[in-house]
């Protein structure tokens, strides 16, 4: 019995088109049962057409047709079709539905392949190929629906490797923008200020979705944004260039820093934004639970300046930073550099604690 694994599509009009092979549903020696079948741009139709034979050696070729306009009151013409048989139907107008979805209908003779699942050979060379073959075809859904249902745990470690990788691409692209250099403090699309909040998971904490003042109908000097973390509470974030000077020597005393003047600018406005949300705290807390949804205190919030690039610095250079930072009372220094060691501490972490992604067939 033919497997139809070549299906042939000849255009006989717009939008339409006839299957050359027939699908054999049920065959005997002198006769059988085939489904002719045509496509279109809305579907599947065709005809189930009963086939005899004198002899063993005669061609197949349909009866002459009955009319059945013909037929007289409290008659009828039935054409049995078994359980096999409707198997072989179900199956032949799966295909062609699927060549429908994959395809459409294509102008002219066309032939295809039709692939049967289970003569699939999976091998470590070849995996990659038949996933991405499946994504690609628009079958991501289904395929994702068909691993919850048969391997949910796969599919949690796919779901942390995604994420994995996502913010592997993250820290890549901030050691691509560092290197590349020129972007805006706060101006355009790709300002260092939208990109960071976009990414704010690099300064190694989980925070919820950032707080715009705008929305909290507060006036006084305030950040732009606040960012509320996990446990309930409220960070602020300045940033400033990553080619602005940190730390300086300080010339009069030897072996001693002081802080640049763009970092001294910097501390100086985060410690403005502290006393205002100090001063207004119930009333930024009674505005974000309004507007958001959801308490969050601002009790004491931690603030980071974002500012200069630590890359090419000296132990010592480094050892001035700590001990000027330890000396701040709830404000850190940050540099970009730090940035990135912290972005490629949290993807260790999460691939010690989940999958390795070189195992993935991606």
């Amino acid at each position: 019995m033919a497997d139809n694994s070549i299906i042939t599509a000849k255009s006989i009009g717009y939008g339409i088109s006839e299957i050359e092979e027939d699908f054999i549903l049920n065959e005997e020696p002198l006769s059988r049962l085939v489904f002719h079948a045509q496509i279109h741009n809305r579907g599947i139709r065709g005809r189930i057409i009963r086939q005899r034979r004198e002899s063993k050696q005669d061609s197949w070729v349909p009866d002459k047709s009955i009319d059945i306009r013909t037929l007289g009151k409290n008659q009828s013409i039935n054409i049995e079709i078994d359980t096999d048989a409707t198997k072989r139907l179900y199956s032949a107008i799966l295909k062609l539905a699927n060549l429908l979805r994959q395809r459409g209908i294509e102008y002219g003779e066309n032939k295809y392949k039709i692939v049967d699942p289970a003569s699939f050979v999976i091998t470590d060379e070849n995996k990659a190929v038949y996933i991405k073959r499946l994504l690609s075809s628009g079958y991501d859904e289904d395929v994702w629906n068909s691993l919850a249902e048969s391997n949910p745990s796969l599919v949690t470690k796919l779901s942390y490797a995604r994420v994995q990788i996502d913010k592997s691409n993250v820290v890549e692209e901030l050691e691509r923008r560092l290197d590349i250099g020129g972007f805006s403090e706060t101006a355009g699309s790709d300002s260092w200020q939208k990109w960071i909040y976009k990414n704010n998971w690099l300064f190694g904490v989980n925070y919820r979705d950032p707080i715009e003042k705008a929305k909290i109908n507060i006036n006084g000097i305030m950040p732009d944004y606040l960012f509320p973390t996990i446990d309930g509470f409220v960070d602020i974030l300045e940033i400033k260039l990553p080619d602005d000077a940190v730390i300086i020597d300080d010339k009069n005393h030897n072996g001693s820093w002081k802080w640049s003047s763009e970092t001294n600018i910097a501390i100086g406005q985060v410690v403005n934004y502290l006393s205002e949300i100090d001063r207004l705290r119930l009333e930024i807390e009674r505005n974000i639970k309004t507007n958001y949804g959801h308490y969050f205190c601002l009790l004491k919030p931690r603030a980071y300046i974002l500012i200069g690039n630590s890359q090419d610095w000296e132990n010592d250079k480094k050892e001035g930073l700590r001990k000027m930072n330890h000396a701040l009372h709830g404000i850190e220094i940050v540099t970009y550099k730090d940035m990135v060691e912290r972005g490629k501490q949290a993807i260790g972490m999460q691939k010690d604690e989940n999958i390795e992604t070189d195992d993935l067939p991606f």
